[in-house]
């Protein structure tokens, strides 16, 4: 009888472990895929928001612009009024 008492290690590998391997790594493979393609879309998304708060910047400015205008025009118009008392 051979002694059984140690660690016993078999060196033989069976097809179970062959394709649980291959299953975790195409799995790995598959997750790290989709993280990039998520990177990529979230990547977009925040130039689309930046392009936006751009574009929304710009609108504020000229909207600022036009009521500095116009407070110029009601000033203007208030000094004559002013003027011919």
């Amino acid at each position: 009888m051979s002694d059984r008492r140690g660690l016993h290690i078999s060196k033989q590998i069976s097809y179970g472990h062959i394709l649980t391997t291959l299953g975790m790594i195409l799995s790995a493979m598959w997750f790290f895929s989709n993280q990039d393609t998520r990177l990529s879309n979230a990547e977009l998304e925040i130039k689309h928001i930046q392009q936006g708060m751009i574009d929304e910047r710009e609108r504020n400015t000229k909207q600022f612009d036009e009521v500095k205008a116009g407070l110029r025009v009601i000033d203007g118009k208030l000094d004559r009024l002013i003027l011919e008392r």
